[in-house]
């Protein structure tokens, strides 16, 4: 694939003008030697967009030696040596590819900020209570990296996990997952998995794993029989935990002190690690290292803590070297780059010039995502909302004056940690004291700020529709930045007129409740629904009531409802091990009890297999099939047990698949192999029915009842009464007749 434009591309540069025999479309390899030939041309033809494109590509080198051991810098002439001294200074000035990612997670008191303070080299006391995230920029002879500390308090996870995404998009990360040793065995357990999971959450489009390094803190206040017992509670965990990642060691520090044999043996195995990790990485081009120096250096306020996108351009198109193309699209894929290595923070909007550049990361990741999430108990706390959610644009402003306070929202907005809410949508109630409801001016709605409880009238009828997702694993958990994300995304998909948890409204006007696990709303065709995670987040559900149950737009809700919550948890808690399971209303259990659940795998199985009476579900219970599916489930199939309606026979019909199946045996006893070829059984097969039912005083019913039992076990045709009634159409059997029959006395066909 050519590396340069068009116009470029067909530029044969031979002998007369200076170059080595060499073609433009011949660089054949991921890394490639520039021959001067190709850059003088380039050069003193003027064609600077074609320069452009060759720094554009990760594989171009100007120090690379090319087939005749010759680099670019060599054989330079005057004018080339100008351009090839600029770019190779700005690499090694700007090393933008040398930086790896490492981040430091763990629950609050775990010891990240010492830890970081340490493999810094520093002495003094750190802050008791991290708030937001601390970057570090670390520049090593040994190894560049960009640190980041992590608060370990609950308020923050979601915020993290935003954060984090942006930066594990494309090359992977290290993650040091901190535990206190101190806590009993359960705790750590609990811990060690959750975070887990954040890791996962946060590294899943990434195509390459992360790095997990596991440390043990708290050593000192241990004894040695203590600590070497729950050192091999923390290995065992983690050898289980973190299965998706690369688990490279788990090992146990000593924290309070600075310089030790310990602690130097960690930094060398970090430093080893960031170096295998960046040689995965991919490489990025020679304008990213050069766009860098351009946002460090000549930007007009050198301590500026963020840059519009529009101002940027302005400033390229006004720089005197031109080398840098202020093409929208190429700047912003640099920037991408550069934010997922860390160096900068790139804010993207719909409308490019909208975006953001953070240059100085704290002033976002710590100042303003620290205050606006943090724990009461943190000094950088500051009550910016009532339990509602709901924050005033303006009390933004007024907190951070020092900010842009369009670069807070779109920060906030982009990584999904807010939406807009229009004025009307929001109750007088919530203004505050003596003021009106234009006082307000624009809101924002926070998931992770709302301090709601369940209301009291978050309620459906015990025969409403029910479906949930529950955890498989008593040490797997839905994450916080999952449920965040679903109340956010619910009101926003269904375009709910009213985002708030006080309100109360007339029946006839849609409204939306919000509390810190969960969302109802009604909407304008009268229909409840509640979605909600459990306390200890292992389940998610969804529970609907409607007047008619059979109006389409109700069936078409619930099925776009489940679509929103699958494609939550897909992204955000993608290794996630979960069953679905449908509540089934009291009168069609076998006892009559409001709490059985079927699983999902087992009703499709049991409607495929034309069974109308009962299924087995948790607890020993039964649903009555024939009582339930007609009302609640059938007009579901297709959208939520992947099972189309057509495939599925009614339950009008005393006779199950059994009595159907002897009734075709005592019918049609010698057609029992033609049968059985047309249900996909093998030749082999077959054979092995003949020889074993050889002789018997019922062989040919005997040998039917071998064919159904071979079809339902190993058959490729679905196990149900419509493939039945279908081979009994074929050619090969020809018994239409009965076909029509048994479709006519038994089945309710559901054919069109």
């Amino acid at each position: 694939m050519p590396l340069v434009p068009s116009a470029v591309e067909h530029t044969s540069i031979g002998p007369g003008s200076g170059a080595r025999d060499y073609t433009v479309p011949a660089f054949p390899n991921v890394a490639v030697a520039c021959t001067t030939g190709v850059w003088d041309h380039l050069i003193r033809n003027g064609r600077i967009s074609c320069l452009r494109t060759l720094l554009s590509h990760p594989g171009i080198d100007i120090i690379i030696k090319n087939n005749d051991r010759h680099t670019a810098m060599m054989d330079a002439n005057y004018e080339s040596l100008g351009v090839f001294k600029q770019v190779l200074k700005t690499c090694n000035d700007y090393p933008a590819d040398s930086y790896g990612k490492v981040v430091l997670c763990g629950n609050s008191g775990a010891g990240k900020s010492t830890l970081t303070q340490r493999f810094l080299g520093r002495e003094e006391v750190v802050e008791p209570l991290t708030a937001g995230i601390i970057p570090h920029q670390v520049d090593s002879p040994y190894s560049n990296m960009v640190v980041y500390d992590l608060a370990g308090h609950h308020q923050y996870f979601s915020s993290h996990s935003a954060c984090l995404e942006a930066i594990s998009l494309n090359s992977p990360a290290i993650f040091l997952l901190l535990q206190d040793l101190r806590k009993d065995p359960e705790t750590i357990t609990k811990e060690v998995y959750y975070w887990s999971a954040m890791i996962d959450g946060v590294c899943y489009k990434c195509l390459q794993q992360s790095s997990v390094i596991v440390v043990g803190t708290h050593t000192d206040l241990l004894t040695p029989e203590q600590l070497k017992e729950k050192m091999s509670h923390l290995q065992s965990i983690a050898k289980m935990a973190i299965s998706h990642q690369i688990l490279v060691s788990v090992l146990a520090l000593n924290l309070t002190k600075i310089y030790s044999g310990e602690m130097d043996q960690f930094k060398n195995l970090l430093y080893r690690i960031n170096k295998d990790v960046l040689s995965m990485s991919p490489p990025i081009s020679m304008l990213c290292h050069m766009l860098l120096a351009f946002l460090k250096q000549k930007l007009p306020d050198p301590d500026i803590d963020a840059i519009s996108f529009s101002d940027l351009i302005v400033h390229l198109k006004a720089d005197r070297d031109k080398l840098i193309d202020p093409d929208r699209s190429n700047i912003i894929s640099l920037l991408e780059t550069l934010s997922e290595k860390g160096l900068i923070l790139f804010i993207p909007s719909q409308n490019p010039l909208n975006s953001w550049i953070v240059l100085h990361k704290e002033s976002i990741l710590k100042k303003v995502n620290g205050a606006l999430f943090a724990d009461p108990s943190l000094k950088e706390y500051i009550c910016v909302a009532s339990n509602t959610g709901i924050v005033p644009k303006a009390v933004i402003q007024e907190i951070f004056p020092e900010y842009n306070i369009e670069m807070i929202t779109q920060f906030m907005i982009h990584f999904e940690l807010c939406q807009s809410v229009d004025l009307s949508q929001v109750d007088t109630n919530m203004a505050p004291k003596g003021s009106s409801r234009s006082d307000l001016g624009p809101l924002f709605f926070f998931p992770a700020l709302v301090n709601v409880d369940r209301p009291s009238d978050a309620t459906v009828p015990n025969n409403s529709f029910r479906w949930s997702m529950i955890v498989q694993s008593t040490n797997q958990f839905f994450t916080t930045r999952c449920l965040h994300v679903l109340l956010r995304r619910l009101p926003s998909e269904f375009a709910l007129p009213a985002v708030q948890a006080t309100t109360i409204h007339s029946h006839s006007t849609p409204c939306c409740d919000v509390w810190s696990r969960g969302i109802k709303w009604l909407s304008e065709t009268g229909v409840t629904t509640i979605v909600e995670m459990s306390e200890t987040f292992q389940s998610l559900s969804l529970a609907m009531s409607s007047p008619d149950k059979t109006d389409p737009r109700y069936l078409e809700l619930a099925h776009s409802v489940v679509v929103v919550i699958k494609n939550a948890c897909q992204e955000f808690c993608p290794h996630l091990e979960v069953f679905e399971v449908i509540s089934c209303p009291p009168e069609a259990s076998s006892d009559h009890s409001d709490d059985t659940q079927v699983e999902m795998s087992s009703l499709k199985k049991a409607l495929l297999e034309g069974n109308k009476s009962t299924v087995d579900v948790k607890r020993k219970k039964y649903v009555v099939i024939e009582e339930w599916t007609k009302k609640d489930v059938e007009p579901c199939l297709s959208y939520l047990v992947g099972v189309s309606p057509s495939m599925v026979p009614s339950f009008s019909s005393t006779c199950n698949l059994k009595d159907l199946m002897n009734d075709i045996a005592s019918k049609i006893p010698v057609k029992w192999r033609s049968v059985g070829i047309q249900l996909g059984l093998s030749s082999s097969t077959l054979d092995s029915i003949q020889a074993d039912t050889a002789g018997k005083p019922h062989a040919c019913l005997d040998s039917f009842e071998q064919v159904f039992s071979a079809w339902e076990k190993q058959g490729p045709s679905p196990y149900n009464w419509n493939v039945i009634i279908d081979v009994l159409r074929t050619p090969v059997v020809g018994e239409v007749a009965l076909a029509d029959e048994l479709d006519a006395q038994h089945l309710k066909s559901t054919r069109s």
